[in-house]
Order: C-alpha cells, then sequence, then structure tokens
C-alpha cells in the first residue's frame, strides 16, 4: 500500500472510517487497488519490465547504518583487489545494496577509509 494510516486508524472500524490527508482509508485502498491493477496490466502488455520497475523504484529510504555497509562492502571488495577497479564500479556495487546512494558519499566513505587506514569508526 502506499500510504498508511495512523495505526489507531487501522484499530477503527471501517463503518468510523476517519480521514487520512483528506482521504479515508477505504478510498486509499480503492486508489492502490487501481494503480496496482493499471501496473500489473502494464507488465502483461509488455509496456512496462518488472526489471525496470525494481532497479528504479525504492520503497522508503536506506538508512545510514545501511548505507555504511554498503560502502563497507564495496571498501572490502576493492581492497581484494588492491583497488585496482574503476571508483565507478564501488559506486554500482553501493547502489546495488542502496538505490539512490550518490558518487560523492561514496567518495566521501572511501576517503575517510583512507585516511582511517582502512577503518572506518565513524560509522
Amino acid at each position: 500500500m502506499l500510504y498508511s494510516p495512523r495505526f489507531a486508524a487501522l484499530l477503527d472500524d471501517p463503518g468510523d472510517d476517519p480521514p487520512c490527508g483528506g482521504w479515508t482509508r477505504i478510498q486509499i485502498e480503492k486508489m492502490d487497488a487501481a494503480f496496482v491493477e493499471r501496473v500489473e496490466a502494464a507488465f502483461e502488455a509488455g509496456f512496462e519490465s518488472r526489471e525496470a520497475a525494481k532497479a528504479t523504484v525504492q520503497v522508503g529510504r536506506p538508512g545510514a547504518v545501511d548505507v555504511e555497509r554498503a560502502i563497507e562492502a564495496a571498501w572490502q571488495f576493492c581492497s581484494r583487489e588492491d583497488f585496482d577497479v574503476p571508483f565507478a564500479t564501488a559506486v554500482e556495487l553501493v547502489r546495488a545494496h542502496c538505490a539512490g546512494v550518490t558518487a560523492a558519499q561514496v567518495r566521501i566513505g572511501f576517503e575517510r577509509r583512507f585516511k582511517n587506514g582502512g577503518a572506518d569508526h565513524a560509522a
């Protein structure tokens, strides 16, 4: 579901459905079902691919811990390769775990690790 109302609203009787940002929970559920139906139809008709959708849609935001873990994994990979890999490869590795991470974030994480002799104690 694209929108989650307050927890208390989930406990209410559907007949007592309080408004959630201008829509009732029932209206939001109907809009969500219609959206899902149209996206599924686009997949079936070949107008959209599931792979492309997975690559471009991110639900939620990765937390700082997730980003740091992804940067650390890329750092470890590059270290095993004696840093004889393009920086773009490190960025791709990080983004495979946390879509939306910028090259600047990866660069800063790598710079910290270089400065700390390979260990990142800032995370």
